[in-house]
C-alpha cells in the first residue's frame, strides 16, 4: 500500500527530474524483469511458445549470470526501479554468457534449440566505436512522463565518455511511438529490412536501423 501511494504521489508531482539511471543491482531483478516482461513478451512470446514462465526465467538467469557486464541499467524514482536499458558494446556482447542448459531445463531439448538460435539472431553486430541500445522500456504507470528521453540521454552520455561515435538500434517498422521517440532523439534511418522469418516468430517483418552519430 506504502509503495503504491508513493507511485501515485510520483505521478501526480511529476518528480521526474529526479529520475537516476545507473547500473543494474541484483536486488533489483525481480523489477527489472516485471517491466521487461511487460514491454516485451509480445515480441518474445512465439521465441518461447507462449511459455510466459519460460521467458521470465531463462532471460532473468542470463542477466543474473551478467549482472557485472555493465550491459544491464536500470532507472529510479525514489530507490523503485520504473525504466529499463540494455546498452551492447563490442566488449560486453563478446564476453556476455548465455547457458544453453537453462534453454533446455525450460523448454526441452528441441524447444531450446529455436529458441537459442532465434535470440542469437537479435544479437546486432558492433564495431568497438559503436553502441546499441537494447530493450528499452519505461514501466506503464511512467510512460509519457520523459522517462525514456531521460535515458536515452544517458546512454548518449555513456556513449561519448567511453569514446564511442555512434549510438545505433533496430526498431520495429509499426512500433510507431518508439520510432517518432528516436526520431525526436536525433536518430536518422540507416536501412529499412525484410524478414518474413521474424515476421512469424517476433510479430513484425519490416525493420529500421536507426543510428545517432555522437559529437
Amino acid at each position: 500500500m506504502i509503495k503504491k501511494k508513493s507511485r501515485m504521489n510520483d505521478i501526480k508531482n511529476n518528480n521526474f527530474y529526479d529520475v537516476k539511471i545507473s547500473g543494474l543491482e541484483l536486488h533489483e531483478l525481480d523489477s527489472f524483469m516485471a517491466i521487461l516482461i511487460d514491454a516485451f513478451f509480445e515480441k518474445l512470446k512465439l521465441i518461447y511458445y507462449h511459455n510466459k514462465y519460460a521467458a521470465y526465467n531463462i532471460i532473468k538467469t542470463d542477466i543474473h549470470r551478467n549482472i557485472k557486464s555493465k550491459r544491464h541499467y536500470a532507472a529510479r524514482l525514489n530507490g523503485m526501479v520504473i525504466g529499463i536499458l540494455d546498452l551492447i558494446t563490442h566488449d560486453n556482447l563478446k564476453n556476455y554468457n548465455r547457458s544453453f542448459r537453462t534453454y533446455i531445463k525450460y523448454l526441452g531439448l528441441t524447444k531450446a534449440l529455436k529458441a537459442f538460435a532465434l535470440t542469437r539472431f537479435e544479437i546486432p553486430r558492433l564495431s568497438p566505436k559503436t553502441l546499441y541500445i537494447d530493450n528499452l522500456a519505461v514501466d506503464k504507470n511512467y510512460r509519457r512522463k520523459g522517462v525514456a528521453c531521460k535515458m536515452l540521454s544517458f546512454a548518449e552520455d555513456k556513449a561519448r565518455k567511453n569514446g564511442k561515435s555512434a549510438l545505433t538500434l533496430w526498431v520495429a517498422a509499426e512500433n510507431k511511438n518508439a520510432y517518432r521517440r528516436y526520431k525526436k532523439s536525433g536518430f536518422t534511418d540507416v536501412i529499412i529490412k525484410s524478414y518474413k522469418f521474424l515476421e512469424k516468430y517476433l510479430g513484425y517483418r519490416d525493420w529500421i536501423y536507426m543510428k545517432k552519430e555522437i559529437l
